[in-house]
C-alpha cells in the first residue's frame, strides 16, 4: 500500500518543517510513501494527480487552504485534510466547510502530526478492503467470460449503461469488462465511495474526472467498431 502525501504552505520555512517531520514519522514506520511538496494552491491544483493525506495551511494568498480543500475533496472525494494554522479562529470553519480531517496550530509539534498521521495510515489501512467490489458473469472486450473479477473502485473510470446489449460497461483506462446490472442499484451501491452521474448518464469515478474526454471517445470507438465487426459477420 503507497500512501500518497502533499504538503502545501506559502511559507517557505514552514513547508520544510512540516515536510521534514513528515518524512521523519513515516520513516519509523517503515511505510511506503510519495511525498510531494507545493508552494501554492495553484501550483498543487496544477499538478497533483493523486493524494492521500493533504497537510494545507489554511491562511495562503490567492486562494486559502479552505478554499483548496474544497477542491481536493471534488477531485479526490476519499482525501483526508490535515490544516495547519496560526490563526485558531479558522478552524470551526475548516470543520464545518471542508470536513476536515483535523487542524493543527502552527508551530506544529511532532507529536501531534505524528498522532494524526498515525490515525490516519490506520484507518486507510482498514478501509482498504472496502475500496473493492467483485463483479459477477464479467465479459472481457474479447468475450471471454468469467465467474466473477475483483476490482479496485479506484482504478475504474467511469460505468456505461449499453442499451444494444443491456449490460454495463466497466471502463479501466486500458481495459473493458462488461456485465449484466441494473445501473440505479449500482448508483447506490456506489454512491458513498466518490462516484456520480453525469451529463451522458454515466456513472463516473470523481477521481478521474481529468481523463474523462480521451476515455470517453476511446470507448465509443470500441462501441462502434464491435458493431461494425458484428455488421460484417452478419454479412
Amino acid at each position: 500500500m503507497t500512501i500518497d502525501i502533499a504538503v502545501c504552505d506559502d511559507d517557505s520555512k514552514d513547508l520544510e518543517n512540516t515536510t521534514d517531520m513528515v518524512r521523519d514519522i513515516l520513516v519509523e514506520y517503515n511505510d511506503m510513501y510519495s511525498l510531494q511538496i507545493f508552494h501554492s494552491a495553484a501550483d498543487m491544483l496544477n499538478k497533483v494527480n493523486k493524494v492521500d493525506i493533504a497537510i494545507l495551511d489554511i491562511s495562503m494568498e490567492e486562494m486559502n487552504g479552505i478554499d483548496l480543500g474544497r477542491e481536493l475533496k471534488i477531485r479526490f472525494p476519499e482525501v483526508s485534510v490535515i490544516y495547519t494554522t496560526s490563526y485558531e479562529q479558522y478552524c470551526m470553519q475548516a470543520v464545518n466547510e471542508v470536513h476536515a480531517y483535523s487542524f493543527l496550530c502552527k508551530p506544529l509539534q511532532r507529536q501531534e502530526v505524528k498522532n494524526q498521521l498515525e490515525e490516519l495510515v490506520k484507518k486507510m489501512k482498514q478501509s482498504d478492503n472496502k475500496m473493492q467490489k467483485v463483479f459477477y458473469k464479467v465479459h472481457d472486450s474479447n468475450g471471454k467470460e468469467y465467474p466473477f473479477i475483483k476490482l479496485e473502485l479506484q482504478n475504474i473510470i467511469f460505468f456505461q449503461y449499453v442499451k444494444t446489449k443491456r449490460r454495463i460497461a466497466i471502463v479501466l483506462e486500458n481495459t473493458i469488462y462488461e456485465y449484466y446490472y441494473v445501473m440505479e442499484k449500482l448508483v447506490g451501491e456506489l454512491e458513498d465511495y466518490g462516484f456520480a452521474v453525469n451529463c451522458r448518464g454515466n456513472l463516473v469515478n470523481l477521481r478521474h474526472i481529468s481523463k474523462m474526454t480521451y476515455i470517453w471517445i476511446m470507448v465509443r470507438f470500441w462501441h462502434y467498431h464491435k458493431r461494425g465487426l458484428a455488421s460484417l459477420k452478419k454479412r
